[in-house]
């Protein structure tokens, strides 16, 4: 997993997708791929069990291998309802290489369709609201877990808050108590706030605290930064 991909739950469904294509597409891939594969093993909640993303996965590389062979992207895959979906952009005309992927696993599917302006990563693949810092948090998560985070192991979590004017800031920070964190001013270019407390690291809870920050910023002219903390390694 790169640094510029993301993940998230939403409506039920396992959904990954490349950051890095946001705000910036490669030029001429107006068209979309999409290979739909049925699971084997739904687990659970439908998006697959640990035995089915193990078999899922030489798939997946293979995949990955042709499109970019044939000049695609992998933007993103969404699982859920007993269905894998994986989509790549590029130009009109690449689904020879593909196909011959596609056809190794059994009920996978391939269509090819013109997506100028990227709608299906846009509309299916990128989070919105509280599924945006969820899958922000997710990503943290994974840099911790990369330095080698025991995160079930409590530690002080830090979350930043900036404003344009010091009587915003004041006017959030008597209000910052009703979250449960302590919380104190913080100097520099920008009035802002230093919120904390001490918890082991549970993207769930991390989520449900950075929205509600983030909500309260918006109706004081005040813009949430983010959270982060020192890795615990033993």
């Amino acid at each position: 997993m790169e640094e510029t991909w993301m993940t998230y739950r939403s409506e039920e469904r396992m959904i990954m997708f490349d950051a890095r294509f946001e705000h910036e597409k490669p030029p001429g891939s107006d068209h979309l791929y999409r290979i739909d594969a049925p699971m084997d093993s739904f687990g659970e909640f439908g998006y697959g069990d640990a035995a089915e993303v193990a078999r899922f996965e030489p798939f997946e590389d293979a995949l990955n291998n042709a499109a970019a062979g044939a000049g695609l992207v992998s933007v993103g895959r969404r699982r859920g309802f007993g269905v894998w979906e994986l989509a790549f952009y590029g130009p009109e005309g690449a689904e020879r290489k593909l196909s011959r992927a596609v056809k190794e696993r059994r009920g996978a599917r391939l269509s090819v369709s013109a997506d100028e302006h990227w709608e299906h990563y846009s509309q299916r693949l990128l989070p919105r609201g509280k599924d945006r810092h969820r899958a922000r948090n997710g990503l943290v998560v994974w840099q911790l877990l990369q330095a080698g985070d025991a995160l079930d192991q409590p530690r002080p979590i830090e979350f930043f808050i900036y404003f344009h004017r010091e009587l915003d800031r004041d006017r959030y920070l008597r209000d910052i108590g009703s979250t449960g964190l302590e919380a104190a001013k913080v100097d520099g270019d920008r009035p802002g706030i230093r919120a904390h407390f001490v918890a082991a690291v549970d993207v769930e809870l991390i989520t449900d605290i950075t929205w509600e920050l983030h909500e309260r910023a918006e109706t004081t002219n005040g813009d949430f930064e983010g959270w982060g903390c020192a890795p615990v390694v033993h």
